[in-house]
């Protein structure tokens, strides 16, 4: 079992995935730009994402937003087919890294699907993914900026195919850059024990 006592809650995530939005809207309208950060973590140990541990507790979570209950879905499989998108993710991360949560939403008046997904890698650095229809007046261009919300995090917001991808991470521009360029699609990204995870969850009687 990983430690629990992190210095990220999964509230703190929450929030970051709302100033994403609000950010990728401003970055349509930006150039790109170098900035500084730390690198990405080095080393020849790479996981699939399937390879991928939870940091904590599986952490699920897709409204139906055009459903009037709201209804909610913690099985990606229920929901890949219905965000009207491809999803981009790198293939591999680094040995340590750890799944922190994934969510988003269908059938969304605003996105019509939502991605999106945070891992921890190693040296606590995080790699946030926010992913959505691509918007007809976004260019092609990779386009990256700091955070409003945090100087030291690099945004990067950019185009592969049908999708509007958004990455941020406190790592420089080249570096979130790099990981753009390495983005596979439809890569399996749930943990392998992820359903084992939940039901060890499920309250006995």
């Amino acid at each position: 079992m990983r430690n629990m006592t992190r210095p990220w809650t999964h509230s703190r995530v929450g929030r970051r995935f709302i100033g994403l939005a609000f950010v990728a809207t401003l970055l349509a309208v930006l150039a790109g730009c170098s900035l500084g950060g730390s690198s990405t973590p080095s080393g020849s140990d790479q996981l699939a994402l399937t390879q991928v541990p939870w940091c904590d507790v599986p952490a699920i979570n897709f409204v139906d937003s055009g459903s009037t209950a709201q209804t909610t879905f913690t099985n990606w499989d229920d929901v890949r087919t219905q965000l009207g998108f491809t999803t981009y993710l790198p293939a591999n991360l680094p040995k340590g890294s750890c799944l922190v949560l994934a969510g988003g939403s269908v059938h969304d008046p605003i996105f019509g699907g939502h991605f999106v997904a945070t891992w921890n890698l190693p040296g606590n650095i995080s790699l946030s993914f926010s992913e959505a229809p691509k918007r007809a007046n976004l260019g092609d261009k990779l386009q990256c900026a700091q955070s409003a919300q945090d100087a030291k995090t690099a945004i990067c917001l950019g185009v592969m195919g049908n999708t509007g991808i958004t990455i941020a991470s406190p790592q420089s521009a080249s570096a979130v850059q790099a990981i753009f360029q390495s983005l596979k699609p439809d890569v399996n990204w749930v943990p392998a024990n992820t359903n084992k995870l939940l039901a060890t969850q499920t309250p006995s009687s």
